[in-house]
């Protein structure tokens, strides 16, 4: 028999971890989270999400519109007031709690988010951690977050200040999910702002658990609520609502283009982070061996599908063949393999649709002018 390998050994260790939690959720499936209740949609409605390594469906998703997203945004304004009027002190205290509650069960979000994404272990487990460190990042911010600016000048004194805006709306995307969630919920909450969450429908799971944690965590009902559900239903419902007052959207930028266009009869701010056509380019100065490692890490990390993504790479001609060489043997060295085998660094697409979509819109290759240098 084969010597079993520490590689193999923490494979195993993962997929026992996600086996009871998987089971919990075929069992229970995914509600929104509302006033601090697990709810169905109110017309009943359903999605399944499945799991991009093998199509197994993960949990039944409630399917909100504009009905659950109304009641969402109700619970956030009902909730506004006493959050806003919480001491700083209070506040910070109970996003440390959440903090520790992410790092907690921070293997049990690192396997979830490999399961429901296909995201390799490796890159996901960083990212719970990187969770935890927002929410202690931006509770540490919330005594500064009233602060304002003294600007006197020969005429005039002028003084700024910097109030809750009330209810906010965050729309997150598939790649990161859990860690992107904290990114846009933790500032929104330590200013004193209330938060509607639409997580991407193609990756519910952490969400579901991100909302039961900072329930767990003591933070006041109705302060996060979160609505499942399509982004053409429930998403436009949340861009369009005339009491949130401001929306947080990671993705990409025609959608972007759409919910500024949707929020703009009411006015609402926007908190953009849209997609790029991100270069690298390497001159000949440059540590070759480390340009290798930043330019397989932007390009391949994260299965590609970032929006830091480096999409070109431009290299000065006078190191251009020695450099290619070497990238072609990283590249096809690149493992390529079950995301939750530590040893992985490229996993299975989130979607079908992008695995019908990227041999169109992606190079298949390592090219050199017209050869093929490492096919993808």
């Amino acid at each position: 028999m084969d010597k079993v390998s520490p590689s193999s050994d923490v494979f195993q260790a993962n997929r026992e971890r996600a086996a009871p939690l998987l089971a919990k959720l075929r069992e229970e499936g995914i509600g929104h989270m509302i006033g601090g209740k697990t709810v169905p949609s109110i017309s009943g409605a359903t999605f399944e999400t499945r799991s991009p390594i093998d199509g197994a469906v993960l949990a039944d998703v409630a399917r909100g519109n504009a009905e659950d997203i109304d009641r969402a945004t109700t619970a956030a304004a009902l909730s506004f007031k006493s959050w806003r009027d919480m001491s700083a002190a209070m506040r910070k205290k109970l996003l440390h709690r959440v903090a520790d509650a992410i790092e907690d069960h921070a293997d049990d979000i690192a396997v979830l988010e490999c399961v429901d994404t296909g995201q390799p272990h490796r890159f996901m487990a960083k990212a719970a951690i990187r969770a935890a460190e927002n929410f202690r990042f931006f509770a540490d911010k919330c005594a500064d977050a009233r602060d304002g600016l003294n600007m006197p000048s020969e005429e005039h004194w002028n003084i700024s200040t910097r109030v809750p805006i009330g209810p906010v709306g965050v729309i997150t995307p598939w790649n990161t999910p859990f860690m992107l969630s904290t990114w846009k919920i933790a500032p929104a909450l330590a200013a004193g702002c209330t938060v509607v969450h639409k997580p991407a429908e193609w990756s519910p799971v952490t969400a579901d658990l991100l909302a039961k944690l900072v329930k767990q965590a003591g933070v006041p009902d109705g302060v996060l609520n979160t609505v499942h559900g399509i982004g053409e239903e429930a998403g436009k419902a949340l861009t369009e609502h005339p009491a949130i007052k401001a929306i947080g959207f990671v993705g990409e930028s025609s959608t972007g283009s759409a919910i500024m266009a949707q929020g703009a009869p009411t006015l609402k701010r926007v908190h953009f982070e849209l997609g790029g056509k991100n270069p690298v380019i390497v001159f000949d100065d440059a540590d070759l061996d480390r340009a290798l490692d930043a330019v397989v890490f932007m390009i391949y990390s994260l299965n590609g599908e970032r929006c830091t993504s480096s999409s070109r790479l431009l290299i000065q001609a006078s190191i251009a063949e020695k450099f290619i060489e070497k990238l072609t043997a990283r590249v096809k060295a690149l493992k390529v393999g079950h995301p939750l085998d530590p040893a992985t660094e490229i996993g299975p697409l989130i979607h079908e649709r992008h695995r019908r979509l990227s041999p169109a819109r992606t190079p298949r290759c390592v090219w050199r002018g017209k050869k093929c240098l490492a096919p993808s």
